[in-house]
């Protein structure tokens, strides 16, 4: 899909989340594990670690789509996972309580238009943690799942990419 630039839109899995605190490390190790294994995906994968602001720089006219994977407070069973897009949160108040860096992106949604930037589709893959105790490794129940994550996350781009 070409953009008003003339070039071909981009899209990209952003990771989010800090590698000492256990569980909240998992959209980085999503993010690590597409590009180590060299996916060949049709998207760019970026890990951003907890500099949400970064996330402004891909606000413009050449990116058609973003989906952020960051460890959330959902509710549910652990390792378990939701997809929305921030919209769903904000119109939603019995979703609004997620807990993520989704409140985050909902300001740098913000900043983002107050800025005039081009907003692209958004959703976020959010996965709720076992622990976020000060350790480098993923709980076993997100270590045994991550392969599952990246499928996931691979799916969920190509769809929004046939979506288009």
């Amino acid at each position: 899909m070409s953009g008003s630039n003339g070039g071909t839109m981009k899209r990209y899995v952003v990771g989010l989340g800090n590698y000492s605190k256990n569980d909240d490390g998992i959209g980085l190790r999503v993010v690590e594990r597409i590009v180590v294994d060299e996916r060949d995906v049709g998207f760019e994968a970026i890990e951003l670690g907890n500099d949400g602001m970064a996330l402004l720089t891909l606000f413009d006219e050449a990116t058609e789509y973003i989906l952020v994977v960051d460890c959330a407070m959902l509710g549910v069973d652990p390792g378990d996972y939701r997809v929305f897009s921030p919209e769903d949160v904000e119109s939603n108040k019995q979703v609004g309580r997620i807990s993520t860096h989704e409140g985050d992106i909902m300001k740098l949604i913000a900043l983002g238009e107050e800025l005039e930037q081009q907003i692209p589709r958004i959703e976020v893959l959010a996965i709720q943690p076992e622990s976020l105790e000060m350790d480098m490794r993923l709980s076993g129940t997100l270590e045994k799942r991550l392969p599952e994550y990246v499928d996931v996350a691979i799916r969920v781009v190509a769809k929004a990419g046939n979506d288009a």
